[in-house]
């Protein structure tokens, strides 16, 4: 044993007082073998990249239903077909149902490349990022009528992620490296991640399509982790954070032990990680799924001094590829690759039954806008008919408004609430609960209400 990999373990065994109880801590030990992998990423190739998706084409723009959008989906198909390890590489269209006409029937897509493993395809690991950009914080766009012509490069949010994972299915991929791995690992470009003036300003449509698609094949997905914009940090230094919620937790605390292990050098927050939902994550943890988000800061609109500063260019056209710190880049994909080698691979850090508990028969997503003032509209989803009971609790956990309760069949739903109670009187200011109940079961969401 060297001295450094003895300094590891006594380091390893001092932080590990300090977390929370999971069960086969320390399931990512160093292995030379994976180190060689991830000494493969390549800053020039993933700088490379981003420079492609920021220029699409010379369109300069990824927003959805623009030209950028489709040949970024493209550029990320060509690349993928370009290694010959892969499966198999697929577009899979969809559409924004809930869409202002003609958009409601303008396809769009996700790219999906498959690594299949020794064990088949049953059981999979997911590593996703999303290929579209938009501009709508730009306080020079009025953004409804201008999102067509805006440029939105998205440099950082998400070139920066896509180009982390087609490095990744580069050198996992390729037969040369010899990566043995009993499970499969699927590469996934999303389409329609960001919010739309032409989908109702609704987002997440290429994970919500997969994540539904997925749980209908009662797919055993083992673990998803979401890249979504890693490349910004003007402190000098190399920082990034997890967000995941309870169950997820355990993905987090791997992505930790290969950053100890391996000396990626990385910055991260430490456990609990937060919960949040503004990325594709979080339609994987309403089927049930193990899901966490690596991203340069959560939020990246906040301040976490001294490790990091607010990101100035964050959905604006300013977005550039000059603004892309690549080193970070770079470390967040050899982290992202040491950690899937490790789970993936022979000793792999999470057992294959415990990565999705038993999914639900229905789901809930958070409600929009949120806050609100007039009004906001409610969604859910069923797949299978049951007794619905869909009601708002204040938080001393008095029912307030009862908004569903009785039989219905299989399906998506949408339901408005405008603040009343069930006498039609206004309800003050503050935080509400919205509790779903289907067959006996009852998941929950927050709401505020703002007057």
């Amino acid at each position: 044993m060297t001295p450094r990999h003895r300094l590891f373990i006594m380091i390893a065994g001092i932080m590990l007082l300090s977390i929370p109880a999971l069960p086969q801590t320390l399931g990512c030990p160093y292995d030379p073998q994976i180190e060689a992998l991830m000494a493969q990423v390549s800053a020039d190739s993933i700088d490379k990249h981003v420079q492609n998706l920021a220029d699409a084409g010379g369109h300069e723009s990824r927003i959805s239903y623009t030209p950028g959008n489709e040949w970024a989906a493209l550029y990320i198909k060509q690349v993928f077909d370009r290694y010959p390890g892969l499966t198999s590489v697929r577009l899979d269209t969809f559409y924004a149902s809930d869409g202002i006409p003609p958009y409601n029937n303008e396809p769009l897509v996700n790219v999906v490349a498959t690594l299949e493993g020794s064990n088949g395809p049953d059981e999979y690991y997911l590593v996703g990022g999303h290929l579209d950009a938009t501009a709508n914080l730009d306080p020079n766009l009025s953004w409804p009528a201008d999102w067509a012509t805006a440029k939105a490069r998205g440099a950082d949010d998400n070139a920066s992620g896509v180009a982390a994972i087609l490095e990744l299915a580069r050198v996992l991929s390729d037969p040369a490296n010899g990566f043995s791995h009993p499970y499969t690992i699927k590469f996934i470009a999303f389409g329609a991640e960001e919010r739309h003036p032409m989908y109702n300003d609704n987002n997440h449509w290429g994970s919500r399509r997969y994540a539904f698609d997925a749980y209908l094949a009662g797919d055993q997905i083992l673990g998803v982790y979401v890249l979504d914009m890693i490349g910004f940090n003007n402190t000098g230094n190399h920082h990034f954070n997890i967000v995941a919620n309870d169950m997820s937790q355990v993905l987090g605390l791997r992505m930790l032990e290969v950053n100890l292990s391996y000396s990626v050098g990385l910055h991260a927050n430490s456990m609990p990680f937060p919960y949040a939902t503004y990325s594709d994550h979080e339609q994987f943890w309403l089927y049930g799924y193990k899901a966490i988000l690596i991203i340069e800061n959560a939020p990246p609109w906040s301040n976490s001094p001294p490790w990091y500063t607010a990101n100035p260019y964050y959905h604006r056209e300013s977005d550039l590829p000059a603004t892309v710190n690549i080193p970070q880049v770079t470390k967040v994909a050899k982290l992202a690759l040491g950690t899937i080698a490790c789970v993936a691979g022979p000793t792999t850090g999470i057992e294959p039954g415990s990565a999705a508990g038993p999914p639900r028969a229905f789901s809930l997503m958070q409600n929009y806008p949120n806050p609100f003032n007039a009004g906001t509209q409610i969604r859910y989803q069923l797949l299978a008919g049951g007794a619905v009971s869909l009601k708002v609790y204040n938080t001393s956990g008095q029912q307030v408004a009862t908004l569903v309760n009785g039989f219905q069949p299989a399906g998506e739903y949408q339901i408005g609430w405008e603040g009343l109670n069930d006498r039609g009187e206004g309800l003050p200011s503050g935080m509400y609960l919205l509790s779903l109940g289907w067959e006996g079961e009852r998941v929950v969401r927050k709401m505020m209400l703002l007057k």
